[in-house]
């Protein structure tokens, strides 16, 4: 196994990591990048002899496995969606045209694969995302390696991403649903689900928030990372707010201490004791964004500020009522008038 060390000397970062019993090392301007270099030497992502590695990408003779792994090293602090990328790319192990040379890849290979995934049952937003992620390697490769081959990808017909859901919770499945979680061992999952059809908030941004983020004198929420990149401040219900109030005297900056693995874990043990079928976490997201929809009066651009959304488009997709929404409207107006 290897073994890294980050010394600072005149105010760059050296980091050793030893490969093979002997040792490799290389100077950094920033703490950070030697960080980010010596995690890569450690697990097999970077080549420490870079310039055999620029040769061999170049050329090609890497699988697309390794070139994966690499370009997930490199882009990894560039962009959103890094947890979910690196389990896709565990998933290309399964696959025998993943070990492959880049050049000897071809687009025969990708339609097997869309065709056997498809005949599995896996949606096309699925396969749609792993055959655009196997694209992006090879146009990274070819601006930032010097690769000359071609993308296979482009030759052939991606799979078209399912239509967006429409999921609802009736009440009485939310009741199931929040019995169940109270069931768990740790209590925070409950919490976050609560906070989740509460806020709108999604999954990691609800994990990564911290008592910072909050203002209970106004009771509003700055998310500073969001998946688009650009801040948004999310109001508080009663609920949410006099939820926050119970655990503001709980230790630690993060709100819910609890992991993503062990709020997947948790949450489908959960659907199970409730017996409720084909809800999913984001789910909660889009039933809370459609509570909030129905509380503004379908007003989508007050949404679209709640939602992070940058289109008016995507925000409209929360404005559809459910049906207890649709009949208390409807009773409203004819209490107002009979006549209606």
């Amino acid at each position: 196994m290897q073994v890294a060390s980050i010394r600072e000397k005149s105010g760059r970062y050296e980091a050793r990591v030893w490969v093979g019993g002997r040792g490799v090392s290389k100077s950094f301007g920033e703490l950070r990048a030697a960080k980010k270099w010596a995690f890569g030497v450690e697990t097999g992502l970077i080549d420490p002899i870079e310039k055999r590695n620029r040769e061999v990408a170049s050329k090609g003779t890497i699988s697309l496995l390794e070139a994966a792994q690499r370009y997930h090293a490199d882009t990894v602090g560039q962009k959103k969606g890094g947890r979910q990328e690196a389990e896709r790319i565990r998933m290309l192990e399964r696959y025998e045209w993943a070990g492959k040379p880049l050049h000897n890849i071809t687009p025969e290979d990708l339609k097997a694969y869309r065709n056997q995934r498809l005949a599995q049952g896996r949606s096309g937003s699925t396969v749609h995302l792993m055959l655009s992620m196997v694209s992006a390697i090879y146009e990274h490769a070819r601006e930032e390696w010097g690769y000359k081959g071609s993308n296979p990808v482009r030759a052939i017909k991606l799979p078209k991403s399912a239509a967006a859901r429409h999921r609802r919770l009736d009440t009485d499945e939310e009741k199931k649903l929040f019995a169940a979680l109270a069931q768990c061992r740790n209590p925070f999952v409950l919490k976050a689900a609560i906070l989740a059809i509460e806020t709108g908030m999604r999954r990691s941004e609800l994990l990564s928030l911290r008592w910072g983020d909050i203002d209970m004198k106004r009771a509003t929420v700055h998310l500073a990372e969001t998946k688009n990149g650009h801040p948004r401040w999310v109001p508080l219900t009663k609920t949410a707010h006099e939820l926050l109030k119970g655990l503001s005297g709980s230790k630690g900056d993060l709100v819910l201490p609890i992991s993503a693995s062990l709020l997947t874990q948790a949450w489908g043990h959960a659907l199970r004791r409730a017996s409720i079928k084909d809800l999913r976490w984001h789910d909660l997201r889009h039933e809370a964004l459609s509570r909030w929809a129905h509380r503004l009066n379908g007003d989508v651009f007050k949404i679209a500020s709640i939602s992070g959304h940058r289109t008016l488009q995507m925000a409209q997709r929360y404005t559809h009522p459910s049906k207890a929404e649709l009949i208390s409207s409807l009773y409203c107006r004819l209490e107002q008038n009979p006549a209606f």
